[in-house]
């Protein structure tokens, strides 16, 4: 039998994949993934995910306000995921980061709610969970002050270049690898991949979307991490085995799992 997986980044709740979630996770659980982290992406959803977790062994919740969602979210928002961050019910704060890809919040405002997860997580000792996308030299910018006071974190479904994973696994953090690693022009995320110390490597769904090759459009789900985890096999030139046998041990140390 291969050993388990752990999927670090899923929105098991969200939409279509929410209705089918219980079946979804025994899939998974034939699959051999033994373990997901749920993500929040604003107050409700962090509750929603922390609550669903709760009642599943092999879950685990992050409280985060997504980039794209800061400008929409209401006046107390903050307060309440600050609140889920110290209730010691998640084992990491976010999703945050910054996303340029979107015109959906400006940039101040997406600024200033990653330096709050950045603090928040620093007080709690949790790592914070980073959405980039078109933004690694702002988001460079923005953490660097950071990284020396300790913070720790991931990267989560990179979708960079090769250099991009810079100056983060300077930092020791984490870059987590999701389906786009299986897509046939991802040729600077397997670069970054390859580069990238297998003792930092995580995996990840960022279900429902970005369902990895050979199912790309369709659903994403937990089960189908192992598509993600034999093309990291392939580009890392090691056995499926040692690559889920790294990325378990990578996760359960930076979230700290039971």
């Amino acid at each position: 039998m291969r050993p388990g997986l752990i999927d670090t980044h899923c929105h098991l709740t969200f939409g279509d994949l929410g209705k089918q979630a219980e079946a979804a996770l025994v899939r998974a659980r034939d699959a051999g993934v033994s373990e997901i982290i749920l993500i929040g992406i604003d107050a409700a959803s962090s509750k929603e995910v922390a609550d669903f977790a709760a009642r599943h062994d092999g879950l685990h919740a992050a409280a985060g306000i997504h980039p794209n969602s800061v400008s929409e979210v209401g006046e107390n928002e903050w307060d309440d995921v600050a609140e889920m961050i110290r209730s010691g019910r998640v084992v990491a704060v976010g999703e945050t980061g910054i996303d340029l890809y979107w015109d959906r919040a400006p940039l101040t405002d997406q600024i200033d709610s990653l330096e709050r997860h950045a603090e928040a997580a620093l007080v709690e000792d949790l790592p914070v969970v980073i959405h980039v996308r078109d933004a690694f030299p702002r988001l460079r910018e923005v953490l660097r002050p950071f990284g020396p006071r300790g913070l720790r974190g991931v990267i989560h479904c990179f979708g960079g270049e090769r250099e991009d994973i810079h100056p983060f696994v300077d930092w020791g953090w984490a870059i987590s690898f999701a389906g786009n690693l299986t897509y046939p022009k991802a040729e600077g995320i397997r670069a970054a991949a390859e580069r990238t110390p297998l003792e930092q490597c995580l995996i990840e769904t960022d279900a429902p979307w970005l369902a990895p090759v050979p199912r790309r459009g369709r659903l994403n789900e937990p089960a189908l991490i192992v598509h993600t985890a034999e093309r990291l096999a392939e580009v890392k030139g090691v056995s499926f085995e040692e690559v889920a046998e790294a990325t378990t041990r990578n996760a359960r140390a930076l979230f700290r799992l039971p």
